[in-house]
């Protein structure tokens, strides 16, 4: 509707200039034709007047001449008529012949004068005068102004009349259709505007919209597709990670499995030899239960740990699944020698994350700690709430995060490597010993969760990896 308007006065802005403009020159024509309408009736009268006044002068004499001269001046209204002798022509000007010529009086007022010159020779040489003043032009002047005043503010008002309905319904009515459309566009409804068909501009723009919504249509089920075909590789990639680590976790359940395997198979042999009492049997099947329970428990964990599953967040305690994910690690740590311990973990912390996906990051930090303090050693896990900021390139905003710090007193990584640690398929470890793809998944599934990973460490003095989860996150 605005551009409607905006049109609108554009064009009458013009329009009306014009038509002042027309008026003006109206006026000026019509003021001009009264003015040669009263000098047309001069002439006419003067020439009706001169050829009796000549005769009458030849006859009668200059005496009676005057007289009939002085008879029609009275008898013709508004109109001045008497006789100018050849001595006062001078002061009259330069005007020569019948042309009248149109001055203002010693008062301002415009009068229109004519001379006729009277040649004969009896009669002294000299020129008939007449004299009307135009005593009703301003009132014509007025009313002639006045009525193109009306004309011009009816033309303008029909003007604006015409140019608001044809706005409104050419311009304004199509312009918010597409801002209608627009607006839906921005909302993620790509479905064609109607309109297309007219052959106007405002046509071309819907047309052209219509082929921009099919076009983000495609583009959108094209990255909808794309997106879906990447989540299930970081999936893949993901679960390729846990295996790996199950692999390096196996050696150490099925060191850890052989202990309460071997207490089972003695216990049993001692059952079926019969040489035992009743009270003996029961003990021992007692022992063999409890030991059986301890497998089923440390190879459920394995499992649970290794199956792929969708991203699934709920409410989880950090401390508890901290703990778990640090008894599953026992038996590999203690096979290298490494101890490990948990700091903070008596505080619940309650965060709204996928449990098995930040188990699965804190498992491949804490293996990557052990793996790096090949001479023993101890690697500490910190749980504690802090205020920070994040790091540069990060959307989050300053508050309360969770901190998961895995601090090693391994071999450490140079300042170049430490700069490549969550690239793809960087491995500081021997060939074979890392596929290169555990950091780098790490650090996927906690940016995922609204967090981020900070790395610190020197050659020969050890790592600290720093996982942060916003307490507000969900």
């Amino acid at each position: 509707m605005r551009l409607a308007r905006k049109i609108t006065l554009l064009f009458l802005a013009p329009f009306a200039v014009l038509l002042v403009l027309l008026a003006y020159r109206s006026t000026q024509r019509e003021l001009g034709i009264y003015k040669s309408q009263i000098a047309n009736d001069l002439l006419l009268t003067g020439r009706a007047i001169r050829p009796a006044f000549r005769e009458v002068w030849r006859v009668e004499g200059e005496a009676r001449a005057l007289e009939v001269l002085a008879i029609a001046d009275h008898d013709v209204a508004d109109v001045k008529i008497r006789w100018v002798p050849r001595e006062r022509m001078p002061s009259l000007g330069n005007h020569v012949g019948e042309s009248p010529i149109v001055q203002n009086d010693p008062g301002g007022v415009g009068r229109v004068i004519v001379w006729l010159p009277l040649v004969d020779e009896r009669v002294p040489p000299g020129a008939i005068e007449l004299i009307q003043t135009l005593d009703q032009e301003e009132t014509l002047s007025r009313d002639l102004v006045h009525r193109k005043i009306g004309t011009t503010i009816g033309a303008v008002v029909i003007s604006i009349v015409v140019g608001s309905i044809v706005g409104i319904w050419f311009i304004g009515k199509p312009v918010r259709s597409l801002v209608r459309h627009a607006q839906r566009i921005g909302k993620g409804d790509f479905s064609r505007v109607l309109g297309g068909r007219r052959r106007d501009e405002l046509g071309e723009l819907a047309n052209g919209m219509n082929s921009m919504c099919d076009q983000l249509a495609g583009a959108r089920q094209s990255l909808m597709e794309e997106t879906e075909a990447r989540i299930r590789a970081l999936e893949q990639v993901r679960h390729a990670d846990r295996l790996s680590t199950v692999g390096k976790l196996a050696a150490g359940v099925a060191h850890e499995l052989g202990t309460p395997l071997n207490v089972v198979s003695g216990r049993a042999k001692m059952i079926t030899s019969g040489k035992l009492a009743p009270e003996a049997v029961a003990e021992n099947a007692t022992i063999i239960g409890g030991q059986a329970a301890r497998m089923t428990k440390i190879i459920r964990g394995l499992l649970d740990f290794a199956r792929q599953g969708a991203a699934k967040k709920g409410t989880t305690d950090l401390s508890e699944l901290a703990t778990n994910a640090l008894a599953l690690l026992a038996p590999l740590s203690k096979k290298r020698g490494v101890s490990i311990r948990l700091e903070g973990g008596e505080i619940p912390q309650i965060l709204e994350v996928d449990a098995g996906q930040i188990e699965q990051v804190l498992t491949n930090l804490v293996v990557n700690a052990v793996d790096a303090t090949p001479d023993g050693g101890a690697v500490v896990v910190r749980l504690a709430e802090q205020p920070v900021t994040p790091p540069a390139g990060h959307d989050g905003k300053h508050g309360l995060y969770l901190r998961i710090e895995v601090r090693d007193q391994g071999t450490g990584i140079c300042t170049e490597d430490l700069a490549r640690v969550f690239e793809p398929f960087f491995t500081t470890k021997e060939v074979g010993a890392g596929t290169g793809l555990g950091l780098s998944v790490a650090h996927g599934i906690v940016h995922d969760h609204g967090g981020w990973i900070a790395a610190e460490s020197e050659p020969n003095r050890g790592s600290c990896f720093s996982v942060y989860l916003p307490k507000t996150h969900s």
